[in-house]
């Protein structure tokens, strides 16, 4: 069986994008404190977070930042990928209940390096941007023919 591979960097040309769609719940805020070891309160504990600017909980920050590494490294470029470098901002909380849909967009290709630098924005339900950002993603190179998963 040949081996998946997502778009090389010479199949991918500025402008291309990607999505990525997650509604943030419960669950997914404890099992982020649990990997991560991030217990900060303000994302775990609703009587906390009632005390506090947000009046309710928010997630964590790195979490919502963290499925950028879903579209790089299952749409664009695909398989094979990884992050080499990425910056993001947090332009508003994101909320439990809150569906966000994180977009990534080519903004250059490098061939000679393979690589490609994206940028990256993330709304709310509410067609707000709750995040920006931008990096550079090393696309996978080809695989010989013979190789196997």
């Amino acid at each position: 069986m040949k081996a998946r591979i997502g778009k090389t960097v010479t199949e991918i040309n500025i402008g291309d994008s990607a999505y990525f769609a997650k509604t943030m719940s419960d669950t997914d805020m404890l099992l982020f404190a649990g990997v991560t070891g991030d217990v900060n309160l303000l994302p775990i504990n609703e009587e906390f977070a009632k005390k506090t600017i947000f009046k309710q909980r928010i997630a964590h920050g790195m979490l919502t930042a963290s499925f950028i590494t879903n579209i790089i490294g299952m749409k664009l470029p695909g398989y094979g990928s990884t992050v080499k470098n990425q910056s993001v901002r947090f332009v508003a909380p994101v909320f439990i209940g809150d569906t966000i849909e994180i977009g990534v967009t080519i903004t250059a290709v490098n061939i000679e390096e393979n690589t490609v630098n994206f940028s990256v924005e993330a709304k709310n339900q509410k067609a707000e941007v709750v995040m920006t950002g931008s990096g550079i993603a090393i696309p996978p190179v080809p695989l010989d023919d013979d190789e196997e998963e």
